[in-house]
């Protein structure tokens, strides 16, 4: 175990001052790290923190239960950021990154240590030198990838899937103290939850706040409005990002949709009725070549909306309503850019009392992808939550809302006031002024929300 300058061991001073501590493994050590003390770090996200991981943080303080909760932070936030995107990129099912992240909280209170506090051990998930470089082990995306490597030689056939969390982290990581690790499952899948919410966020430009895209109803053009991550739009914003959209009826955004971290389009062609999948380039624009079909005949539905990842297995999901049954069709991502197959069963039944159905994601801040329509008779809003494995909550659908008659545009960003919460914007259908209503993260919205952000909006025929 390292000394102090003082001769006495760190363990011992940290005791002293009433603050945590784990003692150190056998094969694997288990770092004397600190919720309180100072280390030197690396930068998780080479690119920084973002407002929405700060806001995240604020969020997880409150709604963490064991060693994290008060503790997170916008580094804290971008380090879980960067080990959930591993695990998606790698196609992994969220269960991955809630292993990974139970590691990290344990190991190095998810904090990239770039000094050897214990031993060799460094990084997030205080590997040894014996696992790789030094420059490897303070990279993120390599060090989460080697600890998945070893994961799933140890439980061939997606065993890790069904086995206990703890059980995992520590046949990965060879403790001395085995049962530090399944105390912090619980936490570690609000994390990954709530992380992973943020990810289907519709970002175009990569900066981590939430945009959004009109059509211009004469030049049929795309223009993008950059969020300014605190509830309104970034000057000068409104460039042209793609001209003459005017052959689609129904465009929205379902977020990454192709599993490279960029936020995506999805266009259903007027004549044809097929979708097409235009890929973000992640600063503002699209890929050159980008439009592929990724659905052929999509003409039985009237609606057609994506609320992010709807089944719990990290892509994004499409649902669409059936125009002469009403019924909600469920269309699972495959997270590469298409639908898997034989997808498309119905998760509603008679869904034609609405005139607006869309999803902000996650709204009453469970973690879970939800669904909020307007009825076309009261035009009051109701909240359906969704259950995280594609489908609702039993008795779900109470009213958020009353009399939101006076919009003709009502969608999601997601969280656009930069506070970790899902938000709807609103256009009003006489003065066409755009309105935000801030959601409270328990499925309702704050007090007094509902402020113009947008002036005459009217020459739009789509926002999304």
């Amino acid at each position: 175990m390292r000394k102090t300058p003082f001769g006495t061991t760190a363990a011992a001073v940290i005791t002293a001052l009433g603050l945590s501590t784990y003692p150190a493994m056998a094969a694997e050590p288990e770092p004397t790290v600190s919720l309180n003390a100072a280390y030197q770090l690396a930068a998780c996200d080479s690119n920084g923190t973002t407002s929405t991981d700060a806001a995240l943080a604020t969020q997880l303080n409150s709604t963490l239960k064991a060693k994290m909760r008060g503790y997170m932070s916008a580094y804290r936030v971008s380090c879980a950021r960067m080990v959930i995107k591993a695990v998606r990129d790698r196609g992994l099912a969220p269960r991955a990154a809630v292993i990974a992240i139970a590691t990290t909280i344990v190991e190095s209170s998810i904090q990239n240590i770039s000094e050897e506090v214990d031993h060799d051990s460094l990084g997030l998930f205080q590997q040894r030198a014996s696992w790789g470089t030094r420059t490897q082990r303070l990279n993120p995306t390599w060090a989460t990838n080697a600890f998945l490597d070893k994961m799933i030689r140890l439980y061939p056939g997606d065993r890790w899937k069904t086995a206990p969390v703890g059980e995992v982290c520590q046949a990965v990581q060879v403790s001395a103290y085995p049962d530090l690790y399944q105390v912090q499952a619980a936490d570690a899948q609000i994390i990954v939850d709530t992380v992973s919410a943020a990810l289907s966020k519709p970002d175009f430009s990569g900066d981590g706040k939430a945009d959004v895209i009109a059509r211009n109803a004469s030049t049929k053009d795309l223009h993008l409005y950059l969020g300014n991550g605190s509830g309104g739009f970034k000057a000068g914003t409104g460039d042209v990002v793609g001209n003459n959209w005017g052959a689609f009826d129904i465009i929205f955004s379902p977020g990454d949709f192709s599993g490279d971290g960029k936020a995506d389009v999805i266009a259903r062609n007027s004549a044809t009725k097929d979708l097409h999948l235009y890929l973000g380039n992640g600063s503002g624009g699209f890929k050159a070549g980008t439009g592929d079909v990724v659905g052929n005949n999509w003409g039985a539905f009237d609606t057609i909306f994506s609320p992010g990842d709807f089944n719990g297995d990290g892509k994004s999901d499409v649902i669409a309503r059936n125009s002469a049954t009403k019924d909600l069709h469920l269309y699972l991502g495959n997270g590469s850019g298409g639908f898997k197959a034989g997808t498309g069963d119905v998760v509603g039944n008679n869904w034609g009392a609405f005139d607006t159905i869309f999803s902000p994601g996650d709204f009453n801040g469970d973690g879970k992808a939800d669904v909020i329509v307007r009825n076309s008779a009261t035009k009051d809003l109701h909240l359906y939550l969704g259950n995280g494995s594609g489908g609702f909550k039993a008795g779900t659908g109470d009213e958020i809302g009353n009399n939101w008659g006076a919009f003709d545009v009502i969608f999601s960003p997601g969280d656009f006031n930069g506070d970790g919460k899902a938000d709807v914007i609103v256009r009003n259908s006489a003065t066409k002024d755009l309105h935000l209503y801030a959601g409270n993260g328990s499925g309702g919205f704050k007090s007094g929300t509902g402020a113009a952000i947008g002036n005459n909006w009217g020459a739009f025929d789509t926002v999304f």
